[in-house]
């Protein structure tokens, strides 16, 4: 067991020498999240892409699926929320190892609740709007900084975020990311793999 943490950790010394050395953006990830909704500690999983179209386009999906136990009168009530986001971006490359950038999406969001022998669930879609910029600050670490606003029907919300990025080398990363919105806080642990 040793030999094989050793060995790892070798390994990923190693790759760390051929890390970042611009803006990568053709990648997919998986995502531990926790969400704080007005007192609801909601936990799950989530799963992105983005690929570039061209030079500076790109599109971009993700999907998260999140779920909170409720103690009421005795009973547990079993709350899910899932959220389905497809959109286009469009980048602009500031300098060697910084970009900006936009994205428009479309959202879908759906709520479940069971509890008491019954269940109900509700739905809406709507569109979501993020800018942000992304710069390498060395060869292993970026840092992405973004506001974003959505409005899922009529029920609108603003957040601010920022990530750090960690590159073991130019095919695997990992990130820890903190969004704050007005009735919402957010907290995400993700691998990447880009390609």
């Amino acid at each position: 067991m040793k030999k094989l943490l050793v060995a790892s950790a070798l390994l990923l010394a190693m790759g760390s020498a051929q890390a970042a050395d611009k803006v990568r953006w053709d990648s997919v990830s998986a995502s531990y999240e926790s969400l704080d909704l007005d007192g609801s500690k909601f936990t799950g999983f989530g799963v992105s892409g983005t690929k570039l179209l061209n030079e500076n386009v790109f599109i971009t999906g993700s999907y998260s699926s999140l779920s909170d136990d409720m103690k009421v009168f005795g009973s547990t009530i079993d709350l899910e929320v899932s959220t389905l986001s497809v959109g286009i971006g469009y980048r602009y490359e500031l300098s060697s190892n910084t970009d900006v950038f936009g994205v428009m999406s479309r959202l879908d969001f759906t709520a479940d609740a069971s509890g008491f022998g019954t269940s109900s669930d509700t739905s809406g879609n709507g569109l979501g709007f993020e800018g942000g910029v992304r710069s390498l600050l060395n060869e292993q670490f970026e840092l992405m900084g973004s506001i974003s606003y959505s409005d899922v029907d009529d029920d609108s919300e603003v957040g601010f975020g920022v990530k750090g990025i960690y590159h073991f080398d130019d095919k695997f990363s990992a990130s820890l990311g903190y969004l704050s919105g007005d009735d919402a806080d957010q907290i995400s642990a993700a691998v990447i793999m880009f390609f």
